[in-house]
């Protein structure tokens, strides 16, 4: 039986913890099954039946319960664990991830767990939160300044999880404005926060349309950074958009003129929040003059077809899988213009 319990404030070095310890159990059983689950979500009965069944289509199984912080004492999750802990299990693996100090709100088995067995990844000193940003940006080829790395640290949760994410997108904003921008001030950040604090499910749309995949995922980025919770809202107003866009195209199809489609084109929206309107405000004519430009009508289908199948994983993604989950659909859209015969809809959750 293997059990490790990751504790501690520190996101970013249990998720390398959990990456090294995935490839290592790939590298001896490659045909391992990978389950994730997630605690509040009382999913004790699923993580049961993984544990304590051997598959017949896998030598082993790996399980990771996250967020553990958040499973009630009356979870099934509990006496799934607690079973666990009891058996000897010598095909499968559960690491238990949680943001507490201690094993107070863990079953009373996890005090027999070996001390290496359970390990606390506190939060670091800070200048090693200094020299970790430091260390990332010249591994991306960048130089930052002290003044630079202050109002990263005032702006993130300290931890090496939140001061990746905002400084991979200062970085990749940079190579988009400045191809030959090599360091990194206070003005950049500056510069940064400002022009990227107001994108919304609008300024994403516009993106895609122009079929701009680096700049896509900078407002990704850029919306995750803000409040993660306008994303959905985001996701919704790019899927009403692709519609009006596929509407566009049928009456081109018809051999409107473009001055017809943008003052009389209409659709019905999927969102009962949301209202249509007839035509296209002037401002937004050349987004729509260039989606259609860019995506053919079956392509604009596809992508609407591809936007609903994913709506569950938009919507259910945790905090962890958020980027990825994100940044794949925009990928998706763009590079694969939404063919659904390509796709992988089982996005690794671990």
């Amino acid at each position: 039986m293997s059990i490790y319990i990751l504790l501690g404030p520190e996101e970013g070095e249990k998720q390398n913890w959990l990456d090294r310890e995935k490839k290592r159990i790939l590298s001896e059983y490659p045909d391992a099954e990978m389950h994730a689950f997630f605690g509040g979500e009382d999913e004790g009965n699923m993580l049961s039946e993984v544990l304590s069944q051997s598959s017949l289509f896998s030598s082993f199984r790996f399980a990771v319960v996250k967020h553990f912080e958040n499973a009630k004492k009356t979870d099934m999750l509990f006496p799934a664990i607690a079973d666990f802990m009891e058996e000897d299990a010598e095909d499968a693996e559960l690491v238990i991830i949680s943001s507490e100090t201690n094993l107070t709100s863990f079953p009373k088995q996890a005090q027999k767990l070996k001390k290496e067995n359970v390990i606390t990844f506190w939060e670091l000193r800070e200048d090693e939160k200094k020299n970790w940003i430091r260390g990332y940006c010249r591994k991306e080829g960048f130089v930052i300044s002290q003044a630079a790395i202050d109002e990263i640290l005032d702006s993130v949760d300290n931890n090496t999880q939140e001061m990746k994410n905002l400084v991979s997108s200062i970085i990749l904003f940079l190579r988009l404005s400045d191809k030959g921008k090599s360091t990194i001030d206070l003005e950049e950040i500056e510069t940064y926060s400002s022009r990227t604090k107001g994108e919304t499910g609008y300024t994403l749309f516009r993106a895609v349309a122009e079929g701009d995949l680096e700049h896509s995922l900078l407002i990704v980025s850029s919306i995750l950074l803000y409040d993660q919770r306008e994303m959905i809202p985001a996701f919704s107003v790019l899927s009403n958009q692709f519609r009006l866009l596929e509407a566009c195209l049928k009456m081109r199809g018809e051999r409107k003129s473009e001055a017809e489609i943008f003052k009389n084109v209409s659709y019905i929206s999927t969102y009962a929040s949301s209202k249509s309107r007839p035509g296209i405000f002037f401002k937004d004519q050349d987004t729509f003059r260039k989606g259609m430009k860019n995506y053919t009508l079956n392509e604009v289908q596809d992508i609407i077809l591809y936007l609903a199948s994913m709506d569950t994983e938009i919507k259910s993604a945790s905090t962890e899988m958020a980027r990825i989950t994100y940044e794949e659909v925009i990928y998706h859209i763009v590079s694969e213009k939404g063919k659904l015969d390509s796709l992988q809809l089982s996005i690794d959750s671990l």
